[in-house]
C-alpha cells in the first residue's frame, strides 16, 4: 500500500472516522530516511488507528521493522529490529502544538493534511538507536575490550587536564598589559 499511504490524507476526517490501515513499506521509500538506514532494505509494517484524545486529532502508532544498520562499535552490518508503540496528536500548526497537552509527542500536518509514510518515517527515526550495538557477547564482543579500556584510561587524561591550566597565568599576564608603557 506505499502508494496509498503517500497520498496527502484529511486528519479531521480520519480521526472523526475513527480510521484504521495496515501497510507495509520498504525502508527506501519511506521519507526523509538517512542513507544508512535505508540503504540496508527492509521493510517496515505500519498500524494507524485514528480518534480523538482532548480535542485534539491522535493517531495510535505501531510500527514492527527489521532494518539492516552499521554497528557502532566494529563497523559490521548488523541486523536490528525495531518494534514501537506510540499515541501521537497530530496538530495542524507549532501553535497548535504548543498548545497540546504535556507528555504528549506531536506531529505536524500543515493544512490539516498527512501522509502515513511521513507519520511511520518519522517514527521510526525516533525509535532507532543514536548509536547501533552488537549485543554484548556477540559477534563485535573482541572490541568491546579496547572500548573498556579507553574508559578506564578516561580518569587519568582527565587528571592530566585538571593538574594543566592553560589560562592560570592569564591574569599575570592582563595585569603586565595593563602597566606596560603606552
Amino acid at each position: 500500500m506505499s502508494g496509498g499511504a503517500l497520498k496527502l490524507r484529511d486528519v479531521r476526517k480520519l480521526a472523526d472516522s475513527r480510521a484504521a490501515f495496515e501497510f507495509q513499506v520498504p525502508v527506501a521509500e519511506l521519507p526523509g530516511m538517512p542513507a544508512d538506514v535505508s540503504a540496508g532494505g527492509g521493510q517496515v509494517q505500519v498500524r494507524v488507528h485514528f480518534g480523538r484524545e482532548q480535542g485534539f486529532a491522535m493517531a495510535d502508532v505501531t510500527l514492527s521493522a527489521q532494518l539492516q544498520v552499521i554497528c557502532q562499535r566494529c563497523m559490521a552490518p548488523m541486523a536490528l529490529s525495531v518494534q514501537t508503540h506510540s499515541p501521537v496528536l497530530v496538530v495542524e500548526s507549532e501553535q497548535e502544538a504548543e498548545d497540546a497537552p504535556p507528555g504528549w509527542e506531536a506531529f505536524l500536518a500543515p493544512e490539516g493534511r498527512m501522509s502515513l509514510e511521513a507519520l511511520a518515517a518519522e517514527e521510526l527515526l525516533l525509535a532507532l538507536p543514536i548509536a547501533p550495538l552488537h549485543e554484548p557477547g556477540s559477534a563485535c564482543a573482541a572490541a568491546a575490550p579496547i572500548a573498556s579500556d579507553a574508559r578506564q584510561s578516561a580518569p587519568a587524561v582527565e587528571e592530566k587536564a585538571a593538574a594543566t591550566r592553560p589560562f592560570a597565568d592569564l591574569r599575570a599576564l592582563l595585569q603586565q598589559g595593563a602597566k606596560a608603557p603606552k
